[in-house]
């Protein structure tokens, strides 16, 4: 197989808070939670340091292959809420999180984690299966429903609870609220793990579909698809504020794995 992965900042002024590592057996996508207010999380180390010792720690754990990504998740999520809870209030309604998107390759069969908004996208012959959480915005929906667009602070409110969304934070028990599965690695083509900022082209914009996603990524490389994704941003940027599609911040931070079995 060939696996070829890229990642970039959406601001020169904040560092990444995503995580990305990638081998031919294990593709791991963490997205640092973008805060209310970086000065009141409750923790001194902040949002990419989170991601950093969350993913590290799950990649180790994930290299045990009789031991279920979630179970690995939960671990990990122990482990990092440990090697801060002396110092920072992991209490606190707004302490950093991560989504995660995981792949891992066990002997025949590749199983697959998602937790939150990140996404691992699977080509498996006539049939493209996009495995991601959509639970967060629900929640937005369904706050917005009397008309009023809802906080950033009312959606959070709703933060690792079981009517609302979950992430990667300090409740190990998150792990089993992901979306797992498993397939057969046979017939599998192509593969894509990547943080919600690196599939804007698709779910924002809606330049390609999901399909379209894998064979620009084949053709062109990671790093070109996060360069046309910084392009579109861009230009919605500019574009009357009527037609715009973008919400927020104008570039978020932007990685994605791409993995071309071999028989592809």
């Amino acid at each position: 197989m060939r696996v070829t992965f890229a990642t970039e900042p959406g601001s020169s002024t904040i560092d990444n808070e995503d995580f990305i590592s990638a081998t031919p057996d294990l593709a791991v996508v963490l997205d640092g939670v973008t805060p209310m207010n970086r000065d009141d999380t409750g923790c001194r180390h902040g949002v990419a340091w989170y991601a950093q010792a969350l993913g590290a720690d799950l990649v180790r754990l994930a290299g045990q292959d009789a031991v279920s990504l979630a179970d690995c998740l939960a671990e990990a999520i122990v482990r990092t809420r440990d090697a801060h809870a002396g110092t920072c209030d992991l209490a606190h309604p707004d302490s950093p999180a991560a989504t995660v998107a995981a792949a891992r390759v066990r002997g025949s069969r590749l199983d697959y984690l998602v937790l939150a908004d990140s996404a691992v996208v699977l080509d498996i012959g006539e049939d493209v299966q996009v495995v991601t959480d959509h639970r967060a915005g629900q929640v937005g929906r369904r706050l917005s429903a009397n008309g009023a667009r809802p906080t950033a602070a009312q959606v959070r409110s709703h933060r690792n609870r079981p009517d609302g969304y979950w992430v990667a934070a300090e409740r190990p028990d998150s792990a089993y609220e992901a979306i797992v599965g498993s397939v057969e690695t046979t017939g599998l083509r192509r593969l894509m793990v990547a943080s919600d900022g690196a599939t804007r082209l698709v779910d924002t914009f809606g330049t390609v579909d999901w399909r379209g996603a894998l064979d620009a990524l084949q053709d062109s490389g990671p790093r070109a698809w996060i360069e046309a994704t910084r392009a579109a941003e861009r230009a919605d940027a500019e574009a009357d504020a009527s037609t715009r599609r973008g919400r927020g911040k104008v570039h978020d931070d932007a990685s994605v794995v791409f993995v071309a079995f071999s028989s592809s």
